[in-house]
């Protein structure tokens, strides 16, 4: 017997990458109740799990960090490294294992993982993938109604928005040129740097980890030329410790309530401890990143985010040790050049894209290159206003971009707010969240925030009694 149209979902999740996939795993496990579609994921992509980080086919783009901390459950960290096939590994791609021990294989691997988890649920019926995106959302008494890309439409008791990350917004000056060839404005889509011929100049805004991606992609395709990666201060990611010692797990640091207070502990704890790597007083930083940030008013947070994001972003988030060789060695050909400048202008003239960039100094400089690729991050400020259906609920009252700039407002309980006011049955999971919770956008924290939001709703689904048609058309 299968359920009339109206008949509510108990849990519909939009955006089917590690985050969604991580909720859905979780939730299944807590809640064995929970029959056929029982919970069902929006997402466009074939296989669930992949999403924008781990759906990426280049061998190039490498997990930055060690196999052995990923893994979809906190309690057993290790499982993404016991998932795989070492012998296998080692014939197709020697290059993730290091002399340490340590192992860095393609993020596409870690995507494959999260699958071959969810399989037995899509197998059973359990999970339902539907293929598409989420055009529309509306609430409609106590459930939300979902109509997807397809014309599918569903009836949600609970809803998750665990969307991707947002493509990168393109620099003002670039914003008249979006559509010109020369211009790759999204550097994650597969086909990106199809265009880019071995000799071909090349700049790149952003210094970041998308650039190390970059760089090494372009590199294992055979490209020789210049490449000029250009950002405000110039930074680039850091590498791991050779070796890493136990004290991340034990220094603790009292939280402050200021931005500058914070920024002191930190320096503090770098002094009494030159002895060791700083790498431990940034990983311990990141353990306790929720209370530290916690402590911390709106003010506050958006005075770090303004002032020491760059900072905690390079030394936070590091690239995988392979990268990272690549990275000095076309710094040390002189085939890579990175520089602290802003973009003023851009050009399209015969000779290529005319750049005019301002250097941290103030001097002004122009420079033609064939091919611009922006990788300044994603959109997270920007993702209500660019993404139809949270705009839609935003205008609805039921939803709103955090206050400090860092994705969609929502509760210590997951669910999203408007001002002081909690959306009932309404969750953010995964990055998004983060301007709520702080450090949420390496592996080991998107864990744990997927795991508290299952939790969360394996206690608010009602008993389940219901048995789910495969689609429900419109």
């Amino acid at each position: 017997m299968t359920a009339p149209s109206e008949t509510p979902i108990p849990i519909v999740i939009i955006g089917g990458g590690a985050t969604g996939a991580m909720v859905a795993w979780h939730v299944l496990r807590h809640r064995p109740d929970l029959g056929r579609h029982g919970v069902t994921i929006i997402e466009p992509r074939e296989r669930l799990g992949a999403g924008q980080a781990y759906g990426t086919n280049d061998p190039q783009h490498r997990i930055n960090v060690p196999a052995s901390r990923m893994s979809l459950q906190t309690e057993k960290p290790g499982d993404f490294r016991d998932w795989l096939d070492l012998d296998a590994l080692a014939a197709i791609d020697p290059d993730a294992f290091l002399p340490s021990g340590d192992l860095y294989p393609s993020r596409a691997l870690f995507g494959l993982y999260l699958a071959a988890r969810l399989a037995p649920y899509l197998e059973t019926g359990r999970l339902r993938h539907l293929r598409g995106t989420a055009e529309n959302v509306t609430r409609e008494g106590q459930n939300w109604k979902i109509l997807a890309s397809d014309g599918t439409s569903l009836v949600a008791q609970r809803l998750v928005l665990a969307t991707t990350h947002p493509a990168p917004s393109l620099p003002a000056p670039l914003a008249p040129l979006a559509q010109k060839p020369q211009i790759i404005g999204n550097p994650w889509r597969d086909d990106a740097l199809s265009r880019v011929a071995p000799h071909d100049r090349v700049a790149i805004i952003g210094t970041g980890l998308t650039m190390a991606d970059i760089v090494a992609s372009l590199t294992a395709r055979g490209h020789k030329g210049e490449i000029l990666a250009f950002s405000r201060r110039g930074l680039r990611p850091r590498a791991h410790a050779p070796q890493a010692s136990a004290l991340s797990d034990i220094l603790r640091l009292i939280p402050s309530p200021t931005a500058l207070g914070l920024l002191r502990r930190i320096r503090s704890a770098l002094r009494d401890h030159r002895d060791l790597s700083w790498h431990e007083i940034i990983d311990a930083v990141r353990r306790q990143g929720r209370g530290l940030w916690g402590a911390l008013n709106n003010v506050e947070r958006r005075r770090l985010i303004r002032h020491l994001r760059p900072f905690w972003d390079v030394h936070r988030f590091r690239i995988a040790p392979q990268l990272d060789r690549i990275l000095e060695s076309r710094l040390r050909e002189g085939h890579l050049t990175l520089k602290a400048a802003r973009l003023l202008s851009a050009e399209i003239r015969p000779e290529g894209v005319l750049l005019t960039l301002k250097n941290r100094g103030g001097l002004e400089e122009t420079r033609f290159v064939d091919h611009v690729i922006n990788t300044t991050g994603p959109d997270h400020a920007g993702v209500v206003r660019h993404t139809p259906y949270l705009q839609a609920l935003a205008e609805a009252g039921l939803l709103e971009a955090d206050p400090v700039g860092l994705g969609i407002h929502t509760g210590a309980d997951h669910h999203a707010r408007v001002g002081t006011r909690s959306i009932p049955d309404l969750l953010i999971a995964g990055p998004l969240s983060r301007g709520q919770f702080g450090e949420l956008m390496g592996l080991p924290e998107v864990t744990e925030n997927a795991q508290s939001v299952a939790g969360t709703l394996a206690v608010l689904v009602p008993q389940s009694r219901y048995v789910f048609s495969d689609e429900v058309r419109s």
